[in-house]
């Protein structure tokens, strides 16, 4: 890994479901946004087939961690 590419593993994490609400975001350690997805946006990211979900009944945030960084690197947002 040369050292212009981004350390994944650095990355945070913020996931969270309530009723009809939804939030997925990846974010740099300096608090900057990789991206963040809401409610219909994260309907259509996963119908789409461009990001995929968890295969677990209640996935905690870190269970995320591979899908968004996949998802951010399919949109060129990491390098």
């Amino acid at each position: 890994m040369s050292t212009a590419q981004t350390n994944t593993a650095t990355l945070e994490v913020s996931v969270w479901f309530e009723r009809d609400r939804k939030h997925l975001a990846l974010s740099r350690p300096d608090g900057s946004l990789v991206f963040e997805l809401r409610d219909e946006q994260v309907d259509e990211a996963i119908e789409d087939g461009f990001l995929t979900s968890p295969r677990h009944p209640r996935p905690r945030d870190e269970d995320w961690r591979e899908h968004l960084v996949g998802y951010a690197r399919y949109c060129g947002l990491l390098t």
